[in-house]
């Protein structure tokens, strides 16, 4: 569903975030000679009975200085002016806006303030029990870990706000004497007294309280994250889904997914990896695969002898790196493997058939399926070095062409429809849908992969390495235990002799009271 703005590109809702006084869209730009995804910040100023809608543009000029940060990044950057700008609006309103202006204490007000809105919200319990704002904000508190990323996302543009002067003065161009009575003038305002002062606004926190947990949790804060087990793909239904769901009846279907799929099994990668992949990253020593991953970037092959970069041999076949195809249909997205700038090989299960099927899987596809469907391609099309391609099997594929590189909504399409036909043999609805809930989404099979090697009793550095994590502690995310696992091991734990003295002294002590026919009940 979209919303047409005249002389504007459509709003996607999808991807929209509201606030107050902004909003936030996930739209493709003009950046330098290339289009690209940004959180787009857009100011909604009123105007009597309707609204106006105004991009922040700075926003945009200072992603393209920090084009090599995250999405992520850029998104906090847009959330946090976001909400500055309907903090400023808030206090602009109040009746004490014009005296806080004339005794000099707005920059504490505007700035410390947000800083307590953000850590402990804006709601307040009344004496009768319910909940008021004056603010009319209704914020719940995120507490200070997540102020600190918001402040420190402001912190940062307001610096690059300084030292461009272009950008300071669209900042300044609303005049700041006036009300603030629409949130560029609210903004300007904010950001004048920010860019006055060098020192961060994270020293705002450091003095703030953390104020006791409302009463009702649900409304005034978020309630704390459950640590639990993350959902993983359903062990039972593993090997059917992998052996039998991306065929249909005569034995035909989607071999690329089907590779792709077992690639998340066996190795435990990420859905988008396996799109990174070259026709020379498959290797075979005695019949045994071995598959090596590297940067789409910045990785290294070997031409005429010589080692150059992905992006530099690319170029050769007029493609770019698949993680900077922003606005195609061929995007596809690189977290970032340990080792991947020389090369970082992928380790299988320890399940020698698991292995040996993907292996037979690689050959036929390398020898059999990718030979015929790139004898189908044009020859006016490019040839290209990645591994998958698409065979143009069903119509969701806009602007994709036999032999062209496989697409994650071709993939996406095909889990899906594995997912039902796995559904519909074991009688099992819930396994009709990808849900990350349910573990049934393609990192659900990543989980699983962590998890089975946690069940071996792998030690954590070796998990690390096996999911190419750069961190020591980013594995164990995945192998946090579920209630039944941890009351086995504490059912196990009970019957195992006590390690020392003291302990044995403890349980015996302990145990012997239920020997005592006074505690024992029938």
């Amino acid at each position: 569903m979209t919303n047409k703005i005249p002389g504007r590109r459509p709003f996607n809702f999808k991807t929209l975030e509201r606030g107050r006084f902004h909003l936030i869209v996930r739209q493709s730009v003009r950046e330098d000679d290339r289009w690209v995804k940004r959180p787009v910040l857009w100011l909604v100023i009123p105007d009597g009975a309707s609204v106006k809608i105004s991009k922040y543009q700075p926003l945009l000029e200072y992603f393209a200085d920090n084009s090599a940060m995250s999405y992520k990044w850029m998104h906090n950057a847009s959330r946090a002016v976001g909400t500055l700008v309907d903090h400023s609006m808030a206090i602009a309103a109040t009746a004490d806006f014009p005296v806080w202006k004339a005794q000099g204490v707005l920059q504490r007000r505007l700035l410390r303030g947000l800083a307590r809105a953000l850590v402990n919200g804006t709601m307040q319990l009344a004496p009768n029990g319910r909940v008021i704002d004056a603010t009319k904000l209704y914020w719940s508190g995120l507490g200070k870990r997540q102020a600190t990323v918001l402040l420190s996302a402001l912190t940062l543009h307001f610096r690059w706000l300084r030292h461009e002067p272009a950008a300071a003065s669209w900042v300044l161009a609303a005049s700041t004497d006036a009300t603030a009575s629409t949130p560029s003038v609210a903004f300007s305002l904010a950001a004048e007294l920010a860019m006055r002062k060098e020192n961060s606004l994270l020293t705002h926190v450091k003095g703030i309280k953390k104020e006791p947990a409302h009463a009702y949790p649900g409304i005034v804060r978020r309630p704390a994250k459950i640590m639990d087990a993350v959902p993983t793909f359903p062990a039972k239904y593993v090997a059917p889904f992998l052996y039998k769901s991306f065929l249909d009846e005569v034995g035909k279907g989607d071999e690329a997914a089907q590779i792709l799929a077992h690639l998340i099994f066996a190795l435990g990668i990420r859905e988008s990896e396996g799109f990174h992949l070259y026709v020379t990253d498959i290797q075979f020593i005695r019949d045994e695969p071995y598959i090596f991953f590297h940067h789409p970037e910045s990785g290294k092959i070997s031409r005429g002898g010589v080692e150059i970069s992905r992006a530099e041999y690319l170029r050769e076949f007029n493609f770019i790196p698949r993680n900077l195809a922003e606005g195609s249909p061929f995007k596809a997205g690189w977290k970032g493997m340990a080792g991947d700038e020389l090369g970082t090989p992928g380790f299988f299960l320890p399940i020698t058939s698991l292995r040996r099927r993907t292996a037979m899987l690689l050959k036929r596809y390398l020898f059999v399926t990718r030979p015929e469907i790139m004898a189908r391609r044009p020859a006016s099309a490019d040839d290209h070095p990645f591994l998958l391609v698409s065979a143009r099997r069903h119509e969701t594929l806009n602007g994709v062409s036999v032999g062209d590189p496989y697409t994650m909504t071709a993939f996406d399409y095909s889990w899906e429809q594995a997912l039902k036909r796995i559904g519909r043999c074991f009688d099992d609805p819930d396994m009709l849908v990808p849900d990350k809930s349910r573990g049934t989404t393609q990192h659900g099979g990543r989980h699983f992969f962590g998890r089975f090697l946690r069940s071996l009793g792998v030690e954590g550095p070796i998990i690390q390495r096996c999911l190419h994590h750069s961190s020591l502690n980013s594995h164990k995310v995945y192998t946090r235990l579920t209630a039944s696992e941890i009351n086995d091991v504490l059912r196990s734990a009970m019957e195992q002799p006590a390690s020392t003295s003291k302990y044995r002294d403890m349980r015996m002590a302990f145990m012997a009271q239920f020997d005592d026919p006074a505690y024992v009940r029938e």
